[in-house]
């Protein structure tokens, strides 16, 4: 029983991520918003398909040991966070310079 739960989980998370992946790929091909209209819906998108990843794929959630695993992921990305944007921040800062 648990297995097929497990399974029909993975089908859903399969099912949205591959919607959330073709909707931004559609916007793009066929140009049908502006640039800027574009790059927020690809972002919005992206971050959506990021939620259902951990969701449905890493099956994290605001429940009892789930709780501390979603803790510990999102302040791993924060991290990474941090230091991707202090990189971009200390390159950016030496291009202008140059």
């Amino acid at each position: 029983m648990e297995r097929a739960k497990e399974f029909h989980s993975y089908l859903i998370g399969f099912g949205l991520a591959t919607v959330l992946t073709a909707i931004p790929f559609l916007l793009v091909a066929t140009s049908t918003l502006s640039p800027g209209w574009t790059y927020g819906a690809l972002v919005l998108c992206a971050a959506v398909q990021l939620v259902v990843h951990l969701r449905f794929f890493l099956h994290l959630s605001f429940r009892g040991q789930q709780k501390e695993d979603l803790q510990l992921v999102l302040f791993t990305g924060f991290i990474l966070l941090i230091m991707i944007g202090g990189t971009v921040w200390v390159l950016g800062s030496l291009y202008t310079r140059m």
